[in-house]
């Protein structure tokens, strides 16, 4: 209740109910129910009573009480009393209300956070604190415009916050940062609650931001201890753990769900309990309570089932986290797997005579030292192996059947291993009892007591002779293989010279076989010239036939060329666009005005060799040309991405090709049509091929007849 000094003088009354209701006028009692009613309907109200002041006289005064709604609950009341006893009834209010104004503009100058006020609508008309930090202009805090100081990454979800608290009018609660009047960003709380009005709508919105930039670093900084810790945990071959003061376990490492095989969903309150044995769950329970309530160390020993259904033995230890007063904040815990301690304690503890029984029956050769590095027990195949007493053994004495050659090897390795106290493997040659020297590899560990005392070296030697030979007869090959590999490059280098030996033959080859084709072919021109008025139209025919034939003879010449080097000659990969390589294709081609040749506009772009995409593309559009039985023809040319590759189609509407050729196509020399009806050497569609097949691809043919021919290859990428 906000009542100022001077009234609660003039009431001569304290803040107790009772005081109250001796103060109140006898005809106004009723007048305090209306009151009891608002509240509990959680409504506005104003009631006027009449109050006895300490002049004797009674008083009138006004009663104004508002709920403060957040969350869509009632939260708090705030009620004011202020006099009425003048002539109009107005004086002293206003006066009391010039009052509380100025009290909360003091409030608002003296506090260190941002205090603000917008309008029902959540509109703002001015806020000084704001622009006083931000260095605004009252224009550019107007409205909504105070907004452009929050953080960029922040204005969406702080708009998003902001209306979704007035249109629901409930409280508004969020976190942002502030750009200052130096240009630095800080971090602020925003709290804003709505004043309702007498009729229960908001008359505004009052509110402060409060500068938690210190706490905000301070919070990262611990998020980046506790990412460190648990970074840290998880990097433990161990099971880590933590607990509040009352001892319920908060938090695993990841040791454990790998352990147990359990989900965090699963591992909630008490169910740690189903992974201890049973037999250990009672004890471990009596520790942890005690410790819990003594807030002493805890300590135990005890089995943990394992995800595959296996216990065991771990050492549980836990220690409290204190403050500067105490007072235990958590529990930090560990569980670490101690079972191969467990086993090698109880073998420990098994008596010597069976530890002999078990070594004389073992079938390898099993020594033992003490302290001062000598031998002090072997086992009886040990014996057995060197053909000599136990007396003879001990101490160095074994040192004499090793090979001369092995001694100072054997005995540094043994000696560096003592000192520091580590496990060792060394191979060594040693006398058997026949004198034959075998092969052993001879693997050593330090022995120590349960409290950590060492006591020596324990060791085994097992027979290796064959496994040696093995390893020599590999070695061996290996030099084999060397010898056969240098042997390969060499013919691979013999290989690569005749084939160059080869193109050369090839190229003189070619050259001498056309040189004299051509001249027959200019012979049989210059007699047809010189004879022309004598020849019939058939001599003509025969003419221009055997000119034929020849032209014929050179293109097969140049096919076979082409045949022998696909594969052979390497030519440099370089960036090709594939459709600019078509219109070098189409360029170089010439098709009949006729013709038309649709090419797909998505045609990929690749690093491969260029020459032999080029020469598959000119034999196929070739020969869809040359084949076709009409002058206006279509082709069309497309690309399919097969992932690793690309597959091209060359399709034609041709008169097609019948399912029994399809193969036979592909074959060397081989055509469907009388070389006289169209001229052809049959070497093309093999020259496609072996030049698919060399660059790791495939091509098939897809037809029947009269239906046209698609030829499909594939390039790899």
């Amino acid at each position: 209740m906000d009542t100022r000094q001077e009234d609660s003088d003039k009431l001569g009354a304290k803040d107790q109910l009772w005081g109250f209701v001796k103060a109140l006028h006898p005809e106004d009692q009723h007048r305090i129910t209306q009151r009891t009613s608002a509240i509990a309907q959680g409504q506005p109200y104003e009631i006027k009573y009449r109050l006895l002041a300490a002049d004797g006289h009674y008083h009138w005064f006004s009663e104004q009480g508002t709920p403060v709604i957040a969350a869509g609950q009632i939260q708090d009341w705030i009620v004011s009393c202020t006099p009425v006893d003048k002539e109009n009834g107005l004086e002293e209010p206003l006066k009391a209300l010039q009052e509380s104004e100025q009290r909360y503009r003091s409030l608002v100058i003296a506090t260190s956070q941002i205090v603000w006020t917008t309008d029902a609508g959540g509109k703002v008309d001015d806020m000084p604190a704001w622009r006083a930090y931000t260095g605004q202009t009252v224009a550019e805090v107007q409205g909504w415009s105070w907004i452009s100081a929050v953080h960029p990454e922040d204005r969406d979800r702080t708009a998003q916050t902001w209306n979704s608290a007035v249109q629901h009018k409930t409280l508004y609660d969020t976190e942002y940062r502030i750009r200052g009047a130096d240009g630095n960003y800080r971090y602020f709380w925003a709290r804003g609650v709505p004043v309702i009005a007498e009729d229960g709508s908001i008359r505004e919105w009052v509110g402060i931001c409060a500068d938690i930039h210190e706490r905000k670093q301070v919070e990262e900084e611990l998020k980046k201890s506790e990412k460190r810790y648990r970074d840290l945990a998880n990097a433990m071959p161990l099971i880590v753990w933590t607990a509040q003061p009352d001892g319920t376990i908060d938090y695993y490492n990841q040791w454990w769900f790998d352990y147990t095989g359990l989900t965090p969903e699963q591992n909630t309150g008490s169910q740690w309990q189903a992974i201890i044995h049973p037999d250990d769950l009672p004890e471990c329970l009596h520790r942890w309570h005690h410790a819990v309530s003594t807030g002493t160390f805890y300590e135990i020993e005890y089995r943990f089932r394992r995800k595959d259904g296996v216990y065991r033995w771990h050492l549980g230890r836990a220690l409290p986290v204190r403050d500067t007063n105490e007072q235990i904040l958590s529990w930090v815990g560990t569980a670490t797997d101690i079972d191969d301690r467990k086993r090698f304690e109880e073998a420990l503890t098994e008596s010597e005579a069976r530890f002999r029984s078990m070594a004389d029956n073992a079938p390898v050769m099993i020594w033992v030292s003490g302290t001062d590095t000598q031998c002090n027990w072997f086992n009886q195949p040990w014996l057995e192996f060197t053909g000599r007493k136990m007396e003879e053994e001990v101490g160095d004495g074994w040192v004499q059947r090793v090979h001369p050659e092995d001694k100072e090897p054997c005995l540094n390795i043994y000696l560096k291993a003592f000192a520091t106290r580590q496990r060792f493997e060394m191979e060594y040659r040693f006398q058997r009892a026949d004198g034959e020297y075998r092969w052993l590899v001879d693997t050593g560990v330090p022995r120590f007591t349960p409290s950590g005392d060492f006591t020596g070296y324990i060791g085994s030697c097992i027979d290796i002779t064959e496994r040696k030979s093995n390893e020599e007869a590999l070695r061996h090959r290996a030099e084999e293989l060397t010898y056969l590999t240098k042997m390969l490059a060499t013919t691979n280098t013999a290989l690569e010279k005749r084939n160059q030996e080869l193109d050369q033959f090839a190229y003189v080859a070619s050259h001498d076989l056309k040189a004299p084709l051509r001249a027959i072919a200019n012979l049989s021109q210059w007699i047809e010239d010189d004879i022309a008025e004598q020849l019939s139209a058939e001599n003509r025919r025969q003419m221009e036939l055997l000119r034929g034939r020849v032209h014929r003879l050179e293109a097969l010449i140049d096919g076979l060329l082409q045949y022998s080097r696909v594969g052979r000659i390497a030519t440099p990969t370089e960036f090709v666009s594939v459709k600019n390589l078509l219109n070098e294709v189409l360029i170089m081609l010439a098709p009949p005005p006729e013709f038309t040749i649709a090419i797909a506009k998505d045609l990929p772009a690749l690093r491969t060799q260029k020459m032999p995409l080029f020469q598959v593309f000119s034999n196929l559009i070739s020969n869809a040309i040359k084949h076709h039985d009409r002058l206006d023809g279509n082709i069309a040319i497309s690309a399919t991405d097969r992932g690793d590759f690309y597959e091209f189609t060359v399709a034609d509407d041709g008169p097609g090709i019948a399912a029994v050729y399809h193969e036979k196509v592909f074959g060397i020399f081989q055509t469907l049509e009388a070389r006289d009806k169209v001229e052809n050497t049959g070497v093309g569609l093999a020259i496609v091929k072996k030049i698919v097949e060399s660059q790791g691809g495939r091509i098939y043919l897809a037809s029947q007849e009269g239906q046209g021919a698609t030829f499909r290859f594939t390039w790899s990428k």
